[in-house]
């Protein structure tokens, strides 16, 4: 009994996420469907604001539901393309299957996913190079260290994630080869409290600085990283995804940022008629989709000659004479 009303839960709440565009033929109509919640504050919320972006300047007909297990990703695509969405976005690696299988039923509607390689006639790819920004907190958690030791701490053991821990550790040894750094995995990219513990273990063994990319559960780094601070240490973390710097003003010092712009360009694509099912490779040259961004608060603690050098190594990527290194997905 409990498992078919957790059905019939499930279902409520994907319909009550439908009157957000109701039974009115749009023009051009995108949905989302995230992996999680997009109160988050990161990776889930980018894609919302990017969703409510595109409503603002395309004046699309938006809708949005959390779409959490295999079953409901292909439900979930297969019923905003039903209900003639233009443009269905699956924000994640994980949704690449789902697309695949959905995509030849509807062949007037366009799938994206936001990571991955999946590309076929009516599906394609986004792929923000947030390389390019965990890069450059490399290279200030290696110029800053006072131990030698920073940490990373990950959702899952994804590609994706991998990819921006690699761009970190690169980042961080092309200016101090001998650092010792740390991975740390949650396991979900919820767990607030795994984070933290984490997080802790990392600090205790000496690491002052520590980059997440865990979602939601990135939360449990920054109160690791607060308590710390409260107790003397001269730790920092880093935001990702989206700016997070407010969250902890006090202990991010700067973040990791894909700006929503990249959400409404690709729509725009879709609505003129110039979509083309391929990886799109989005950073810094294209409009500084991807960007550093230090926290105002925290700003004047980062030595003249680190934001130089971090200076120096953008201007580089934006010339297209210097490319982050990034895992291959």
């Amino acid at each position: 009994m409990q498992k078919h009303t957790g059905v019939i839960c499930g279902m409520l709440i994907f319909l009550i996420a439908l009157t957000s565009w109701g039974d009115a033929a749009g023009e051009f109509k995108v949905a989302l469907l995230t992996p999680g919640s997009i109160s988050d504050a990161g990776w889930n919320a980018l894609a919302y604001d990017g969703l409510k972006l595109i409503e603002t300047e395309l004046g699309a007909e938006v809708s949005h539901v959390e779409s959490r297990t295999p079953s409901e990703w292909e439900e979930h695509f297969r019923f905003y393309a039903e209900k003639g969405f233009n443009l269905v976005i699956g924000h994640g690696f994980e949704y690449q299957e789902a697309a695949k299988a959905v995509s030849p039923d509807f062949p007037n509607a366009v799938f994206v996913t936001t990571s991955g390689s999946t590309v076929l006639k009516n599906v394609a790819s986004i792929v923000f190079e947030l390389e390019e920004a965990t890069y450059l907190l490399g290279i200030i958690s290696g110029m800053m260290t006072q131990t030698g030791k920073i940490g990373l701490v990950g959702g899952m053991n994804i590609p994706p994630i991998k990819s921006t821990f690699l761009a970190f550790e690169e980042g961080a040894k092309s200016v101090n080869p001998d650092i010792k750094i740390s991975r740390s995995y949650v396991g979900d990219w919820e767990n607030i409290s795994k984070a933290k513990e984490l997080a802790l273990s990392q600090i205790a063994e000496g690491t002052d600085f520590i980059f997440h990319n865990a979602d939601a559960a990135g939360q449990g780094v920054f109160h690791a990283v607060e308590e710390s601070r409260k107790a003397g240490k001269d730790i920092y973390a880093y935001g990702s995804n989206r700016n997070q710097n407010h969250i902890a003003p006090d202990a991010i010092l700067a973040s990791a940022v894909i700006d929503t712009k990249v959400f409404v360009h690709v729509a725009n694509l879709v609505k003129t008629g110039k979509f083309e099912p391929k990886v799109m490779l989005l950073g810094m040259a294209e409009d500084e989709m991807v960007k550093l961004v230090y926290n105002p608060k925290l700003k004047d603690r980062v030595p003249k000659a680190v934001t130089d050098k971090v200076e120096e190594t953008r201007q580089m990527i934006l010339a297209g004479s210097f490319k982050a290194p990034r895992v291959k997905f």
